[in-house]
């Protein structure tokens, strides 16, 4: 039986369930409230069973055309001093991966490739967002914010941390981010573009300055890169500023940034003249409810992990595989569907919220002594060739979690095999 499902969300997450539920004979339609496909951002990773489902979504390859040649992390004193060095790893027997990982890509490239591989069989609307719904038993209703409505199967909350469709689903209003199951890490971070220089290493740079402050940059390509102005101090400034207009934000990450010391004049300077400026608070989305009714949520808007896991994209990747495969599986019933999307994923999530100790104040020192602490910690790491150890113990796969398996897939994979086989032979 052919399901209407509606996707809130035309990032990473939506286009991804429209990939798996389009093949399973569902019809998808996606909205999404920006007036056209958002292809900005910053630089992301696909990490451990991420990489798989992209391979078996066929698309893998495709993306490797896009990795960023970001050879590791190092970290720098004021004077732009080498203080420790973390080397990206690439090791295909045990899968382990580090800061910098093999598959490295603008968000924009992963977003225009996940396009393109729906577009044919999956209803875009731009420009349109979800404004209200209301659960009927077998179907939702959904009222959008062009006035129209309609009736649909499903609905899939797949719009970021700051989901409306959470908030509606949950029965609350106000901030999108002091709601119930959204935990504040007590960082707060701006993004934007940078231009880069000459002397510029093809390496992540991250300079601590005191009073909870570190800045980083990055390099994409040649010419550009991106910069991120993290901090763990003045909170309550930040998040007045974060309720005012963009100009109002720069201004505050500019005062709270400009004598930071290393390269912060120009990286201020950078971020005034930017148009592709973006700040928010770190949050983690927890929450005990995933679904309601007919409708579910998916990727950062259940289960957002934060960019301290490096497993944000990857979730959304799994999370869609996972739905799209209990919704196959259970045939016909989509109540059992969505609780065995839950007990099975939950469990991977769980893991993967989990912070190291300390994380992250103590990455955050408030003073000169507290840096030169962490930068002699760091070089003793290095100097006595720990770091694939502490790296090991930040991305911990330990409680190796299973991509499981459903037939749907698991059929189609098997004729594109023999279907390999077959060309290979006759070749």
């Amino acid at each position: 039986m052919s399901l209407r499902v509606l996707i809130s969300g035309g990032g990473i997450a939506g286009p991804a369930i429209a990939f798996w539920l389009t093949r399973l004979g569902h019809s998808c339609t996606i909205v999404e409230r920006f007036p056209s496909l958002r292809t900005s951002g910053q630089q992301i990773d696909l990490r451990e069973d991420g990489v798989k489902v992209t391979e078996r979504m066929g698309i893998l390859d495709e993306l490797r055309k896009y990795v960023v040649d970001e050879q590791g992390l190092e970290f720098v004193d004021s004077s732009g001093k080498q203080k420790a060095l973390f080397p990206k790893i690439v090791d295909a027997e045990t899968g382990q991966q580090g800061f910098t990982t093999e598959y490295e890509m603008m968000r924009g490239d992963l977003c225009k490739t996940l396009y393109d591989a729906v577009k044919e069989e999956t209803n875009y609307r731009f420009g349109v967002s979800v404004k209200d719904f209301e659960n009927t038993g077998d179907g939702v209703i959904v009222k959008f914010s062009d006035g129209s409505e309609d009736r649909y199967d499903l609905l899939i909350g797949a719009d970021g941390q700051g989901s409306r469709v959470r908030r509606m689903m949950l029965g609350a209003g106000g901030d999108a981010h002091n709601q119930v199951g959204v935990h504040k890490l007590g960082v707060h971070v701006a993004y934007f573009g940078l231009a880069r220089e000459p002397q510029d290493p093809n390496l992540a740079t991250i300079y601590h300055a005191p009073g909870r402050r570190f800045l980083n940059t990055r390099w994409h390509n040649e010419t550009h890169g991106q910069c991120y102005l993290a901090t763990m101090s003045g909170a309550s400034d930040l998040d007045q500023a974060l309720t005012g207009d963009v100009d109002q934000q720069k201004k505050a990450f500019g005062q709270h940034f400009r004598d930071a010391g290393w390269q912060a004049e120009r990286l201020v300077k950078a971020m005034e003249e930017s148009d592709d400026f973006y700040a928010q608070p770190i949050i983690q989305i927890k929450s005990d409810t995933w679904s309601k009714g007919r409708v579910v949520l998916l990727g950062d808007s259940a289960y957002c992990p934060s960019p301290l896991t490096g497993m944000g994209t990857s979730l959304a990747l799994i999370g869609a595989y996972v739905l799209a495969g209990e919704i196959s599986k259970h045939k016909g019933d989509l109540d059992a569907a969505l609780k065995a999307y839950d007990q099975t994923l939950r469990p991977l999530v769980t893991h993967v919220q989990k912070l190291p100790p300390g994380m992250p104040g103590l990455y955050y020192p408030k003073s000169k002594l507290g840096v030169k602490l962490l930068h002699t910690v760091l070089g003793l790491v290095t100097v006595l060739k720990l770091d694939k150890i502490v790296q090991f113990l930040m991305y911990d796969t330990s409680e190796k979690w299973k991509l499981p398996s459903y037939a749907a897939w698991d059929s189609e994979l098997d004729e594109e095999i023999h279907s390999e086989e077959k060309i290979a032979a006759t070749a």
